[in-house]
């Protein structure tokens, strides 16, 4: 009889324990999942302000001939910034700048991804130094390409 009541406690004693796990695993884990999908959220800043530098073709630095054709689009800082580039002469800067900097290009440093976003540092690092600041900001964020092939 005695090692029935026995059983029978560490039974009751495992079912208890089981229950409180089962409640503690149901509390904590969408908890934890909704907080990742939180932070992603949260990561992922609204555009800002947005100028069509429009579309580029160039050769590159290469000794053989290879061609680069790309549409740049700037994410400027904010909305000062556009108003103070409406004037056609920075557009005309701009422009000019990024034909440079697609001259200094060659074909194998630009042909993979990884390149692509390299083009798009240095012709981010180049445009903001011709650039006035604004609000002691730079004044473009970011530069992203709306088309982009080379051959």
């Amino acid at each position: 009889m005695a090692l029935a009541k026995k059983t029978l406690f560490i039974v009751i004693v495992c079912v208890v324990v089981l229950i409180i796990g089962i409640g503690c695993g149901l509390y904590v884990i969408p908890k934890f999942f909704r907080s990742a999908e939180t932070s992603t959220e949260v990561q992922i800043p609204d555009p800002g302000p947005m100028i069509d530098l429009g579309q580029f073709t160039s050769t590159l630095a290469d000794p053989e001939v290879h061609v680069v054709k790309l549409k740049v689009m700037l994410e400027l800082s904010g909305q000062n910034v556009t108003l103070r580039l409406v004037d056609p002469g920075w557009i005309v800067k701009l422009k000019d700048e990024t034909l440079k900097t697609l001259k200094d290009q060659r074909y194998d440093n630009i042909r993979y991804a990884e390149g692509m976003e390299k083009l798009k540092q240095d012709l981010k690092a180049r445009l903001n130094v011709i650039l006035p600041r604004v609000d002691g900001n730079a004044a473009i964020d970011r530069v992203f390409f709306d088309e982009f092939l080379v051959q």
